[in-house]
């Protein structure tokens, strides 16, 4: 006889006060934009008791109502933009309360092999993941991108993959309510119909949960994967695997009611390399991609305007950006010497265009690189040196 699944209940009862303000530190933590209210992290937490016991005494009274949210767009890089839906400080905490209740529940279901968004994990054990396949041998590889993923996700998907493990009612109506409150954009409100919004606390955790009856179909297919959110890709011994790997996750993908985006999606050898997570990847090792290249090229560009003075300000800002692509992209996996000596050397030029409004080759000698260290400017080409020993 088949033993009925127990499912979890009475998690109404964990909403307690240092649930809520452990998760009102997490949400001050990560900071981020007011919501369409336009309350900020700091204007919540000055009337913060009062807004814990009132956010926590309507989460269990099922008297929790959401607000929408505000439409902000991000730039992609690649000339187009990703939709971020950004919900009232008092909804982020809300969401982090649900999250933090019902991530220990899924976490011992997740794959081994889904690295996104899940604590002691993330992307560079992710990469050296695909880099310890192709060294069993699996140097074919399915690169693919699920289309739209985020905003595409039905609603009765996450519902029913809650459902399965979750049987209070209230929680799940909670996770209903942050999934349909809506969209405000150019003063006009947009029905979420599907999807859950990028920028919300617990869409990525919505994400894994879905995507992971994906990652044991392609266990039990014995389909080596590597998954972070909804980046992944599959690797084979074989051409013909690969194929039938692939066609394998488009129709799982579309059982779930998503599909693979069919421009972005392909078969490649591991030897001519292809993008994931950043970086670009073949048989002689792992560097930034072109994309994350101009991405930083971009950024620097934005601070060093060459009508703008050259103050503290800027090298606070540049300073920023150099640490975190060294922290991400300088690892003992990844090749990068003649990468970030340009990057050096550019970086340099810019500050030079913004002290003299020009280009020009002669400004080396009239403000020379121990000048501009003087700055406090860090050289990304020295700390590239010092991260790889």
């Amino acid at each position: 006889m088949k033993l009925k699944k127990l499912k979890v209940h009475s998690l109404t009862g964990r909403i307690l006060m240092p649930v809520m303000e452990k998760a009102h530190k997490a949400v001050r933590r990560n900071r981020g934009a007011a919501g369409l209210d336009k309350v900020s992290v700091d204007m919540y937490a000055q009337n913060l008791e009062q807004n814990l016991e009132s956010l926590m005494k309507s989460l269990k009274d099922r008297t929790y109502t959401t607000s929408p949210l505000r439409r902000h767009y991000i730039p992609k890089g690649d000339g187009k933009v990703r939709p971020l839906g950004i919900p009232n400080v008092k909804d982020r905490v809300a969401q982090e309360v649900i999250r933090s209740i019902i991530e220990p529940i899924f976490e011992k279901m997740f794959h081994d092999d889904s690295y996104g968004f899940r604590k002691r994990r993330n992307a560079h054990q992710a990469v050296r993941r695909v880099q310890e396949l192709y060294g069993m041998g699996y140097k074919v590889v399915v690169d693919a991108d699920i289309s739209g993923f985020f905003d595409n996700i039905p609603h009765k998907l996450i519902e029913n993959s809650i459902a399965e493990e979750i049987a209070d009612g209230n929680i799940i109506k909670i996770i209903k309510k942050f999934l349909g409150c809506g969209v405000m954009e150019d003063g006009k409100y947009i029905h979420t119909k599907q999807g859950t919004p990028q920028g919300g606390v617990i869409s990525p955790l919505l994400a894994n949960i879905v995507l992971n009856k994906f990652d044991w179909a392609l266990h039990e297919r014995d389909i080596k994967f590597v998954r972070y959110a909804d980046d992944f890709v599959l690797l084979t011994k074989t051409q013909e695997e690969a194929e039938r790997a692939l066609a394998f996750a488009k129709e799982f993908l579309a059982e779930l009611g998503l599909k693979l985006h069919s421009g972005k999606t392909k078969i490649t050898p591991y030897s001519k390399g292809f993008d994931f997570l950043g970086f670009n990847i073949n048989h002689h090792g792992c560097k930034m991609k072109e994309k994350a290249i101009e991405k930083f090229k971009d950024k620097v560009k934005k601070v060093t305007i060459r009508s703008q003075n050259l103050d503290s300000e800027v090298i606070v800002q540049l300073n920023r950006i150099i640490r975190g692509t060294v922290n991400y992209f300088v690892k003992d996996f990844t090749t990068g010497y003649h990468t970030f000596r340009r990057f050096a050397s550019w970086i340099r030029r810019r500050i030079r265009c913004m002290k003299y409004t020009r280009i020009s080759e002669n400004d080396n000698f009239r403000l020379r690189n121990k000048h501009i260290a003087k700055l406090g400017l860090l050289n990304i080409f020295e700390l590239y040196l010092t991260a790889k020993g």
